[in-house]
């Protein structure tokens, strides 16, 4: 007789051993950077938060954090509050519903909080008259910017490694977490730090599809997200327009460089930047509605206030940028890398003192009279005009390269086209996406580094292919 054999028991049964996918163990070294970055920058935002000096500023934000409960309390969207005013044409709205909204949620009231601050007198005169917030409202809001400067400096990383890889997104975010002025920006009450977080995630967004369009010659579904990512990064500050301009731009170049060879997929690049604008224009026009009667005529009622108002703070604070472009591009690239000049009235000093100076990055030496940033910086861009002029000579699809380049050259260019002021704060933007170029710059030196060592072959020195995003 034939006897079956058992079924084996359960305890004898061995589940096969799971092991991470190929893809998946690629990102895990890079997960780990991320998240080590995360802990580090907002442990170094979170003490930057406690020891940066009150400013005027983030008093005047914590009030008009009053916008929170106009619009998410009180539901009022057509009142009185939303009529042609100076307040309505400063700035965009959604920094102040943000702010009040973290505000509200610690447990205060967004309309009783500090009155407005009063420039002409002291600061010991405006706390008298309440024009300075209290710390159980300020505190909250400051830590909370903090924590959203450390995700902002994530984002950067992810930046930096799509566009170079780990070494440059890791050299960005170190780079970008050791900076006194994005320390002081990113952690006071105001919208610096809203703005870094918005636009940088457009930016992860753009290279992310720059980097499957060069590959694969098609629009990922990421790319349709760049355009309303960038519309909240407008309502939060006027300076996210220069993004706009920056991510069209990739686009516009794009299609170009294909329109003879394959004219579908230029017109559709055409399409794409045709949409992001669009879209970023819906997004700018919904949360505001001061625009909705008249979105053109409030927009541009903002822009020419906003001008008006740097020139009459040039006058009255001190620090105009009286320089033609040339002038203010250097400027630029000096305050970006190099060193910045605060007003006396911006760090607290009585009127008519000297500015204050301080480095943008480390306290590093210099290379013969020049700061080492500014070396890596330059390295970082020649690098990167190097790559982007192969693909357009090889007659390939344009990558994050190109898309990084014409980032960065809006940003530049737009903000020194229009610098009237030589005030930190205007440089904060330029500074953080200027990282990923001294990134690109020690990667660079690295490299050649390992090149020229003895008995290393050719091959092993080239940087390691990244993984599709």
């Amino acid at each position: 007789m034939v006897v079956a054999d058992e079924a084996p028991s359960p305890s004898e049964v061995r589940m096969p051993r799971r092991t991470a996918t190929p893809a998946v163990a690629a990102w895990l070294p890079d997960l780990a950077v991320a998240v080590a970055l995360f802990v580090v920058a907002s442990v170094v935002l979170l003490r930057a938060a406690e020891a940066v000096p009150f400013h005027g500023d983030e008093s005047e934000w914590i009030a008009a954090g009053r916008y929170f409960r106009f619009v998410f309390l009180d539901h009022d969207l057509t009142g009185q509050v939303w009529r042609p005013s100076w307040l309505n044409r400063d700035q965009p709205p959604l920094g102040r519903y943000i702010i009040g909204g973290i505000v509200w949620a610690s447990g205060t009231d967004p309309d009783k909080v500090n009155r407005t601050y009063a420039w002409e007198r002291d600061y010991e005169a405006n706390l008298r008259e309440g024009r300075v917030p209290e710390a159980s409202f300020l505190t909250p809001v400051r830590r909370t910017m903090a924590v959203v400067g450390g995700i902002s400096i994530v984002l950067l990383f992810v930046a930096g490694r799509l566009v170079g890889g780990t070494v440059v997104g890791g050299v960005a975010g170190l780079v970008a977490t050791s900076s006194p002025l994005l320390q002081s920006y990113f952690v006071q009450a105001r919208t610096e730090a809203l703005l870094a977080l918005f636009s940088t995630l457009a930016l992860v967004a753009l290279l992310a599809f720059a980097r499957r369009y060069q590959q694969r010659g098609t629009i990922p579904l990421v790319a349709w997200s760049v355009g309303p990512i960038l519309g909240l990064a407008l309502a939060t500050k006027l300076t996210a327009a220069l993004a706009i301009v920056g991510a069209c731009a990739y686009g516009g170049v794009a299609a170009l460089a294909r329109i003879g060879k394959a004219p579908r997929e230029a017109a559709t690049l055409i399409g794409w930047c045709a949409a992001t604008g669009l879209l970023a224009t819906l997004v700018w026009v919904a949360v505001n509605p001061f625009l909705w009667p008249d979105p053109v005529g409030g927009t541009w009622s903002m822009l020419t206030q906003q001008q008006s108002i740097m020139v009459e703070q040039g006058a009255q604070f001190g620090n105009p940028v009286t320089e033609a472009l040339p002038g203010r591009l250097v400027l630029m690239v000096q305050r970006s890398f190099v060193e910045n000049s605060t007003p006396a009235f911006d760090y607290g000093a009585p009127r008519g003192s000297e500015p204050l100076i301080r480095r943008t990055f480390w306290e590093l030496p210099t290379v013969v009279g020049v700061s080492v940033e500014l070396v890596l910086a330059a390295v970082g861009l020649a690098v990167l005009l190097g790559r982007v002029a192969s693909v357009w000579w090889s007659g390939q699809r344009h990558g994050p390269e190109t898309a990084l380049l014409w980032w960065l050259d809006a940003y530049f260019l737009g903000i020194a086209a229009n610098l009237s002021l030589d005030w930190p704060r205007y440089y904060v933007p330029t500074a953080l996406y200027g990282a990923i170029l001294i990134g690109i710059g020690v990667q660079a030196i690295v490299m050649a580094v390992v090149r020229w060592r003895p008995g290393v072959p050719a091959r092993a020195a080239e940087p390691r292919a990244e993984a599709a995003g």
